[in-house]
Parts: structure tokens; C-alpha cells; sequence
């Protein structure tokens, strides 16, 4: 198997995993609020990773200053600690947002507006000098049709701040998916990982016991929830999301990962008894026309968007 047939299979993975905790999140809300819930699983998962990360970095030698030189250490760590730091920063502003979005605006409305990362992350990447195909473009158009008959009920109606909020949460989740593949390399994933977490759910917690009021009893209620989001959805979820990202470019991933809402409408109708469309269905499938289609190569376009 090749090596973006792994990335897009872990990707895919990620994806349906995401999927599931849609349910933990919509359970795990009723005891604690949005900032307090999202920094308590995030911390818990970095923690759980610390013990792999240490344990797969010996077994690579990454720091290993017997086979590696000291400045070729240095290097590995200033770029995986600041990695972690500036993606965990990013993912506590993306994840933070979106929840705070969804106090006033709709949860299909909410799925749409942050479906437009996956058009974000071809536009942003070609800041960071990467250049988009045509078939990138075609199949963004026909993604967001398929959010748009799976999210969008009653129409866009009358732009709010939580509009703003979420559209800002979509920038982040764009912006974390270009910066994990530009510090990810073959053996520094799991520690990127771990870090991220940490200083995501330490933010999160931050903020929360600012702005928000969490109490032990309501810790103490949602630890089952907590404990399968910490090891589940967001330990394994975001780390194979990075494992994921060595393989395979952010667009294709973006691609991937944007079947987390198919998936969590699938998943609400198996275990919450939610009800799918007709017209939902036929979002289902584009978007998963459009996945499959870009995995196919195209000519690339560039900044002027002419063909090469």
C-alpha cells in the first residue's frame, strides 16, 4: 500500500471517529459548559499521548544525540515544541468558536458555515506557495453543494455574531490543517500531537474558569463522556489526523476530513434516532463524490488561476 493510500485511510478514519463524537459532545454538554468540556477532554487526551510519544521517539532515536548531531536535535525539538504550541493555540481558537457560535446560530447552519474550511485550505495553502488544480476547484464547488443540502436548513436568513464566530472557526481549522503538514515529519507526529493537546485543553481551561462556571459534580457526571472523548474522538481522532497529514497534502486532507458531518448525521441517525432527508441523502453523496474525485490527479492552477 502506498504511502497516500495510508495517510487517505487514516484520514478517512479520522473522519468517521469524528463522526462519533458528535454524540459524546451533545451528551457530555449537558453536565459542563462548551470552553470547560472541550479543555478538560483535550487536556485528559495530551496526557494520555505523552507515554507513546516518549515511547516512540526513543524507539526512532529522534533526539538521540548519538546518532544525530546536536544541532540536528535542537532543531527537532524547537520545531516540534513551537509545532505543538502554535497548532494547540489554533485548535483552542477553531474548536472554542465553533461552540460559542452554536448559542445562536442553528446546528445545520453552523455545519455549513464551517464546511467552507475545505475551500479555505486550497485558498490559504496558496500563501504558503502551493499551487491548487482545477479539479481542486471543481470538486470544492461540489462539496459545498453536498454541505449545503446536508446543513443548510431555511436559508442563510440574517448574518449574527455567532455567523462570525463560526466563520472564524473554520479559518482555524483551515489554518491548523496547513500548519500540522508544514511541521510534521516521519517521527515527530505523536509528540506534535500530545503537545497540541495540552496546550489546547490548558487555554481551553483557562478561559473557561475566566468566563465559565464548572463544578466537580458535574466533572465527576461526565467522566464516562469525557474519558471516550479524551481517548477516542480527540486522542486517536487529532493524532490520526496528523499521521494522516504525512502522507497525503492538506487538501485532500481537508477533503477527507470534511466527511466528519456525513458521518455524524449518519451516526445521529443510527444512535439518536435523527431522521435523514432525501435531500440530505444527496448531500451525503456529493460529498463523497467529491472525495473520491480528487483523488485524482489534474493540471495545476496558479495565483492568476490559469492552467499550466
Amino acid at each position: 500500500m502506498g504511502r497516500k493510500a495510508k495517510g487517505n485511510i487514516a484520514l478517512l478514519l479520522t473522519a468517521i471517529i469524528w463522526g462519533t463524537g458528535f454524540i459524546g459532545q451533545k451528551v457530555g454538554l449537558n453536565s459542563l459548559p462548551p470552553i470547560g468540556f472541550n479543555g478538560t477532554r483535550q487536556f485528559m487526551a495530551g496526557i494520555l499521548l505523552i507515554p507513546l510519544a516518549v515511547f516512540l521517539l526513543r524507539k526512532a532515536k529522534y533526539f538521540n544525540r548519538e546518532v544525530n548531531t546536536a544541532e540536528v536535535v535542537a532543531e527537532r525539538k524547537t520545531r516540534s515544541i513551537k509545532g505543538g504550541i502554535v497548532c494547540g493555540i489554533i485548535m483552542a481558537f477553531a474548536t472554542n468558536l465553533q461552540q460559542i457560535g452554536l448559542v445562536t446560530v442553528s446546528a445545520g447552519k453552523s455545519g455549513f458555515i464551517t464546511a467552507i474550511y475545505i475551500v479555505m485550505v486550497p485558498i490559504i495553502a496558496i500563501f504558503f506557495g502551493r499551487k491548487i488544480t482545477v479539479k481542486v476547484v471543481y470538486c470544492c464547488a461540489i462539496a459545498m453543494a453536498g454541505f449545503a443540502l446536508l446543513s443548510l436548513k431555511g436559508g442563510l436568513g440574517g448574518t449574527t455574531v455567532g455567523d462570525w464566530l463560526t466563520l472564524a472557526s473554520a479559518f482555524g481549522f483551515s489554518l491548523q490543517m496547513i500548519l500540522i503538514e508544514y511541521y510534521v515529519d516521519d517521527n515527530n507526529d505523536i509528540l506534535i500531537s500530545s503537545i497540541q493537546m495540552c496546550v489546547a485543553g490548558a487555554t481551553s481551561l483557562i478561559v473557561s474558569l475566566i468566563f465559565e462556571t464548572m463544578t466537580i459534580s458535574g466533572i465527576i457526571a461526565c467522566m464516562p463522556v469525557l474519558l471516550y472523548m479524551a481517548f477516542i474522538p480527540t486522542a486517536g481522532g487529532y493524532t490520526l489526523q496528523i499521521v494522516g497529514q504525512k502522507y497525503t497534502d492538506s487538501t485532500t486532507a481537508a477533503f477527507l476530513l470534511s466527511l466528519e458531518s456525513v458521518f455524524a448525521a449518519i451516526f445521529g441517525a443510527l444512535l439518536l434516532g435523527e431522521s435523514m432527508t432525501p435531500r440530505e441523502l444527496c448531500g451525503c453523496a456529493l460529498i463523497f463524490f467529491a472525495n473520491l474525485l480528487i483523488q485524482r490527479g489534474d493540471k495545476p492552477v496558479d495565483k492568476l488561476g490559469k492552467t499550466e
